[in-house]
């Protein structure tokens, strides 16, 4: 069963990821156009809508088809997307666990940059950087993107930024980067969104929290234990604890937002629960990460 349904993919195919970051060498603020017809490499076709340049219509194949079909070309200006997805054991959490719900993200704004032929690359990061698939473009190459997400497994601890180290390596050029985390890292956040923005990244955080954690069911006398260390440790839940603990992860959540905010980085809090239709349409668009 593939990870977005058509009557899905139909509704986000208009979308597009608002940025103003640009590739080559082109200062920030010159956000490529769109007008795909001026390139000069074919990459796809899609259906012709009123409104089009019918220059652009292929009348061969309305020849043959009696269908009238855009030819699109690939834009000279391609905006570089990275997509990371946190794959350590902590999101291995909720029903459905984290890591579903940050697989169907990853695929929806992967798919919203491949219809609009920007370059998307994948990788995910626990105790290491993993690449999935790296500088796809042009809608055809969606279902083997959707794949190799679908594939991802979960296991290790959270190093984000010994796993950006890494990625800094590969990469040349700012882009747009997406980080899809619960953020349960020891290390902290820090230091790797620094290192995205000294390299001119247009960096967005999706805060991906289960509802066990946000709104813990649990009671008594309880031993929990690290889900990515293994430590444990007793503890007696009640009123008082359960109220102590909201109280921590709503501090926890607003410094990473303040954090955020006051460098220019896009937050999104969701929930595991948030049915993938409403945070894309509703919350990513009021986001303003996509319009």
């Amino acid at each position: 069963m593939p990870l977005l349904d058509a009557k899905f993919l139909k509704q986000i195919t208009r979308l597009q990821i608002r940025s103003e970051v640009v590739s080559r060498g082109k200062f920030k603020g010159e956000r490529r156009s769109l007008n795909r017809g001026a390139s000069v490499e074919f990459a796809d076709y899609r259906t012709y809508e009123l409104g089009d340049d019918l220059r652009h219509i292929d009348w061969n194949v309305y020849a043959r088809l009696d269908r009238l079909f855009l030819k699109l070309f690939n834009a000279e200006e391609d905006l570089p997307i990275f997509i990371l997805i946190d794959n350590s054991t902590s999101m291995d959490f909720g029903q459905p666990t984290k890591l579903e719900c940050a697989k169907w993200v990853a695929a929806a704004v992967s798919y919203i940059g491949l219809i609009s032929f920007d370059r998307v690359s994948v990788y995910t990061f626990s105790d290491q950087l993993i690449p999935i698939v790296s500088s796809m473009y042009g809608k055809a190459q969606f279902p083997k993107l959707s794949q190799a997400i679908e594939g991802i497994d979960g296991g290790g601890e959270t190093h984000l930024t010994t796993c950006l180290q890494r990625f800094f390596t590969e990469i040349k050029g700012p882009g747009v980067g997406i980080i899809i985390s619960d953020f349960w890292d020891m290390d902290g956040y820090e230091t790797a969104v620094k290192g995205l923005l000294s390299r001119s990244f247009d960096l967005t955080l999706i805060h991906l929290l289960s509802d066990e954690e946000m709104h813990p069911q649990l009671s008594g006398e309880l031993q929990l234990a690290d889900a990515e260390t293994g430590q444990a440790k007793e503890i007696t839940v009640n009123e008082g604890a359960l109220a102590s603990y909201t109280e921590r992860l709503n501090a926890f959540c607003e410094t990473l937002k303040r954090y955020c905010l006051n460098r220019g980085v896009t937050y999104i809090r969701m929930n595991q629960q948030t049915p993938i239709e409403q945070f894309i349409l509703q919350d990513l668009r009021r986001s303003g990460f996509i319009h």
